[in-house]
């Protein structure tokens, strides 16, 4: 058990709180806390203080508590949008534009079930590019290849669980919630990449860590789910 267990552990029976109670506090799941106890998890200086601070620990700031230093991580650049020409290059004339576009049409129906043009989506849902991802056994990552989707993540929200803006997100249909997985979902009108827990009653935690975690706990029926995230692509 590592020093900041061993504080966690003794404050929270001091209290008379369970892990389930203590996790529920914090917002993260209760295997969560019973993981920074054992030692087996490390844990940034922000959900240390967190924690800490639930419990009533007064100066919870304490260079002796073992949690980890993040770096910060510059905001990468967003990708090239994708642009349809409006014309041909002048250098090419129509009859040669025409037979290039035939030319490529004839490889990728040739191809067709073994690769598929994935499209890669904002948060708008605009279509911004496409990808090339290989089809096995019919299918791309478990879904249809005509269904799914490459989700360009827009900001440093998931930071903290190492999904960074411009990443690109694989998504395939998903209307209901998959617990402890990522999800794209509709909020406010703009397409967002979420954690997801499952609650009871019939609500849904949705999770996002950027300096800090942090949970908003919704009914089901006022979550509108659009996929489930299986891949991450990341430009080196």
């Amino acid at each position: 058990m590592s020093r900041l267990g061993e504080t966690i552990r003794a404050a929270r029976v001091k209290s008379g709180m369970t892990p389930k109670a203590l996790a529920k506090k914090c917002g993260v799941a209760e295997s969560f806390i019973n993981d920074v106890e054992r030692g087996s998890r490390i844990v940034s200086d922000d959900q240390a203080q967190r924690i800490l601070k639930v419990l009533g620990v007064k100066n919870p700031v304490s260079t002796e508590l073992e949690v980890a230093a993040e770096p910060d991580v510059p905001l990468r650049p967003r990708p090239r949008p994708y642009v349809i020409p409006a014309k041909p290059p002048e250098t090419v004339t129509p009859q040669e534009q025409e037979q290039t576009q035939a030319s490529a049409d004839a490889w990728l129906d040739a191809l067709g079930g073994v690769v598929k043009r994935v499209p890669i989506i904002d948060e708008n849902g605009l279509v911004i590019d496409h990808r090339l991802m290989p089809v096995i056994g019919g299918r791309i990552e478990g879904g249809h290849p005509d269904k799914v989707m490459f989700f360009r993540v827009p900001d440093n929200k998931l930071r903290g669980f190492r999904v960074f803006a411009g990443d690109l997100l694989l998504v395939v249909p998903a209307a209901t919630p998959v617990d402890d997985s990522f999800m794209i979902i509709q909020m406010d009108g703009r397409r967002v990449a979420r954690k997801v827990k499952k609650q009871d009653g019939g609500r849904v935690l949705l999770q996002s860590y950027e300096m800090e975690f942090d949970g908003e706990v919704l009914p089901l029926r006022e979550v509108l789910f659009l996929g489930r995230c299986v891949r991450l692509e990341r430009a080196l």
